[in-house]
């Protein structure tokens, strides 16, 4: 994180940066800033690309994420957004097509195929489909498992895969944790209360390293500091 903002120092306008920040920014569990990162991109070029739509998601803005989605090949994000606004149905339809005829890696058919299973109700296939996936590369991956988990009501394997997520990388923002449906069984987990006092602290600490030490905004020019800093959803 600090070496891109070193680069937008020095290249305040180039909007690559900015879309890799967005990306960036969401591993560490700062949701909003995330999304500050993909305004000021498409501010510097509308035509870039970015990952904001997964920022939207785990933010819980899913018709946002839907939205944000459209207009690219789809695989599994705005599916899983429509089954978090309980359309099973329109989930489903989308998973079946799209697994039907694209070839995805391994890891994104499991991702994509372990959701179309819980939808269906197979949830021994889901799990057993999640637990063979290697995501040891791929953090966010195992948050989204956590979600699949969670909605099954297998806690202690969601749970695990947040930690395993936080170990790789990826920190659930505090808010995800605490609003996001299919997560809301975990509550009821003797491990959750850690895992969010964890999430919260570590967030705090990223958002604190982009302060100097008198908690003013370091190293950012002016223009990153105002995007940075405005709401979030507006």
């Amino acid at each position: 994180m600090r070496r891109l903002f070193e680069r937008l120092k020095h290249h305040p306008t180039e909007a690559e940066s900015f879309s890799s920040l967005v990306q960036v920014l969401r591993f560490r569990g700062l949701l909003r800033e995330s999304v500050a990162a993909h305004r000021r991109a498409v501010e510097l070029d509308p035509a870039v690309t970015t990952s904001v739509a997964h920022t939207f998601f785990l933010a819980g803005q899913y018709k946002t994420a839907i939205e944000t989605y459209s207009g690219r090949t789809g695989y599994y994000l705005d599916a899983a957004a429509w089954a978090a606004l309980d359309d099973r149905k329109q989930a489903a339809a989308l998973l079946r097509e799209r697994l039907s005829q694209a070839s995805f890696s391994k890891l994104i058919r499991a991702l994509m195929a372990s959701l179309l299973a819980i939808l269906e109700g197979k949830t021994d296939e889901a799990r057993t489909i999640m637990d063979q996936a290697d995501t040891s590369h791929e953090p966010e991956i195992l948050v989204y498992f956590a979600r699949h988990y969670g909605h099954m009501r297998m806690l202690d394997c969601s749970i695990k895969a947040l930690q395993r997520a936080a170990r790789s990388g990826f920190i659930c923002a505090p808010e995800t944790l605490k609003s996001d449906p299919w997560l809301l069984p975990l509550r009821k987990h003797r491990e959750f209360a850690v895992l969010l006092s964890k999430a919260a602290a570590l967030v705090e600490q990223a958002r604190s390293s982009l302060r100097d030490p008198l908690g003013h905004p370091s190293r950012i020019s002016p223009l990153i500091r105002e995007r940075l800093g405005e709401k979030p959803w507006k």
